[in-house]
């Protein structure tokens, strides 16, 4: 139900603020339909129409907002990651090691990782297929500005090459990060939480500051 304090229940608040909430929330009663129904039937089975149709919205606005259903798949894994970062016993200390920080922020991505094994090669695939550099975010829950928040406080203080743009080595990061999720999706033997702190070793050693030991 929606708060008395929302800016969709307040005359005064600006139009831009209420449609912002609208849009969220039409999003997010989209995603959590097609939840249930990747739950029950499985992600490959539903369709678009189906999804439609449980979420009680037009094939219209569906498309409108979700050109495929890989969007609507992203949308939801990213949501629930995004609420697992938020969790009050996971911090991230931006005065710690980005070795230490980064490593420990993989452990919980490869337990969330390792509980969705069936969405994550559609999931993936779409990133790669659609992954926009420039594309606008708001922070919660985005891997490549957390990335990018870490590589910069290790950059102040000297770990790494100052010369790359933060943003430039999140994203090299974040292509790391998503081939480490690819091997292990293709090759189920594989240890995750191994593939990652390959991932974490040969990013840190490739782009460490000159000089520094």
């Amino acid at each position: 139900m929606a708060s008395p304090t929302d800016p969709e229940n307040q005359p005064d608040a600006p139009v831009s603020d209420r449609r912002t909430l609208k849009k969220a929330r039409l999003l997010e009663q989209i995603a959590t339909a097609a939840g249930a129904l990747f739950q029950a039937g499985g992600y490959m089975a539903v369709t678009m129409e189906q999804i439609a149709a449980a979420a009680e919205v037009s094939k219209r606005t569906l498309y409108k907002y979700f050109p495929v259903k890989e969007a609507i798949l992203a949308h939801l894994l990213e949501g629930e990651l995004a609420r697992d970062l938020a969790n009050p016993g996971f911090q991230l200390d931006l005065d710690a090691p980005f070795r230490a920080n980064v490593s420990a922020l993989l452990v919980e991505s490869a337990g969330w990782c390792e509980r969705h094994p069936d969405y994550l090669l559609p999931y993936i695939r779409y990133k790669f297929a659609s992954f926009e550099p420039n594309a606008q975010t708001d922070g919660k829950g985005d891997l490549v500005q957390t990335w990018s928040l870490l590589i910069a406080a290790a950059q102040q203080r000297g770990e790494l090459d100052p010369s790359p743009p933060a943003e430039q080595l999140a994203i090299y990061f974040h292509y790391l990060y998503l081939g480490a999720l690819m091997r292990w999706i293709t090759d189920r033997r594989l240890d995750l939480k191994q593939e990652f702190t390959t991932v974490v070793r040969l990013f840190v050693d490739g782009a460490r500051a000159p000089g520094r030991q």
